[in-house]
């Protein structure tokens, strides 16, 4: 017993330094590509009333100051994905995607599009972003068919 006792007490003391490394800070605005499927989903679920061609046309604008030209001009390919995507969860991942409201109205509010929930804005971050991946019931759960 004693033998565990210097061990667990390293793990119990590094456990907290280690577990606050793992998440990115709060106001890292999300991966590009992550980005990008979210933008596309709000489109394609519905979250607000931006259609999928003006998303991928104006997409821009909803996200301008915080990516670089040349990570705005790669996410288009995601927001194609994520506008397009139709999951045999696509229902899962349309429900968890229109539920961070304050996201969706952080994409809606520069494109002038409807608002949801409280009408609150926030930032698309890293860490807070939630997204559901695709599979297809048929191919046991991969991600293409």
């Amino acid at each position: 017993m004693l033998k565990l006792v210097g061990p667990l007490i390293a793990v119990l003391a590094l456990g907290p330094a280690l577990g606050s490394c793992s998440l990115p800070p709060p106001d890292q605005p999300a991966a590009p590509n992550r980005m990008g499927r979210f933008l596309g989903l709000v489109a394609n679920c519905g979250c607000s009333d931006i259609g999928r061609d003006r998303m991928l046309s104006d997409y821009p604008h909803a996200v301008a100051g915080r990516y670089t030209d040349k990570q705005i001009k790669d996410m288009h390919g995601y927001v194609d994905l994520g506008a397009h995507e139709r999951f045999d969860n696509q229902v899962v991942i349309c429900r968890e995607a229109c539920s961070q409201t304050c996201m969706v109205n952080s994409v809606a509010v520069p494109l002038g599009g409807r608002l949801s929930g409280d009408g609150r804005s926030c930032l698309v971050s890293e860490r807070d972003l939630h997204l559901t991946e695709g599979y297809y019931s048929d191919s046991g759960g991969g991600l293409f068919r």
